[in-house]
């Protein structure tokens, strides 16, 4: 399985549970909905959701056993456990849905935020197995995030420019903005251990509607994504030259924003 079969297999899964979101939370607008309502509305979504998680995880299990035997044909598979997932953890993930909701005169901006969540939470499923596979895994290298082209926005990019990871650090869960992650960018360009640490760990997160990829590196020298990596880093360093931080990603959003930079000239996994 390829990068392409992958993310076009993960985006039907994911779009189906999006469909079945929309069917039942569409009617609801402020003021009618009540926390009553939409607590039972989340329960008759959430079988949905884990079993779509759970055939995006197996799905993303076969893409990494594909990748690795690819690279080591004589390998015994490596076995990792599949994320596991808890209705708290569903509630938590969609309660900025349903302030905005709440909202009177809430729009189908907020409907559509709502959906986008939902989406995170199955597309999570299948990154944290490669992730989960990638920290266990002897003979992998690392892992990569790559664009889709399609939702990928200047931070995501700035994300995919910076290559494969090398070293896994605990996922502490940061919850940055993108000021602080700027931040943070210009502390690793400097030499900052602790900020590289952290950034590694930013990594890892994922915003609403993002479809970023992630995709195993078994051989430095060739990976899925590797020549799009390549472009986009020789991007970032091209359209932020002067500038560090926060003006840098300024920068490059406004490159993208004025149409110098098509995300789509990235995708490796449309």
């Amino acid at each position: 399985m390829d990068v392409e079969e992958y993310n076009a297999e993960r985006a039907v899964l994911v779009a189906a549970l999006v469909d079945l979101f929309l069917k039942l939370f569409r009617p609801l607008r402020a003021p009618q909905i009540q926390p009553p309502e939409w607590a039972h509305l989340l329960d008759v979504l959430y079988p949905s959701v884990v079993q779509t998680r759970i055939k995006v995880a197996e799905l993303s299990r076969r893409f990494y056993d594909s990748q690795r035997e690819i690279a080591f044909p004589d390998q015994p598979r490596h076995d990792t456990i599949l994320p596991h997932y808890e209705p708290a953890w569903f509630r938590e993930a969609m309660e900025p849905a349903r302030r905005a909701l709440s909202q009177p005169g809430a729009s189908d901006g907020a409907l559509s935020q709502g959906a986008l969540r939902v989406a995170k939470e199955a597309e999570n499923a299948g990154r944290r197995t490669i992730l989960r596979a990638v920290d266990s895994d002897p003979v992998v290298k690392g892992w990569a995030r790559v664009a889709t082209g399609r939702e990928t926005c200047g931070f995501c990019m700035m994300l995919v420019s910076r290559g494969p990871v090398y070293f896994t650090a605990e996922d502490a869960g940061l919850d940055l903005d993108d000021t602080s992650a700027a931040d943070l960018w210009q502390l690793a360009e400097s030499g900052d251990e602790d900020a590289k640490v952290a950034m590694d760990q930013m990594m890892k997160r994922w915003h609403p509607g993002c479809d970023c990829a992630i995709v195993p590196v078994f051989d430095t020298r060739k990976w899925p994504g590797r020549d799009a990596w390549k472009e986009a880093e020789r991007a970032w360093i091209k359209h932020t030259s002067g500038t560090r931080g926060r003006d840098a990603l300024n920068a490059f959003r406004r490159a993208i924003d004025n149409g110098a930079l098509n995300p789509r000239d990235f995708a490796v996994a449309a």
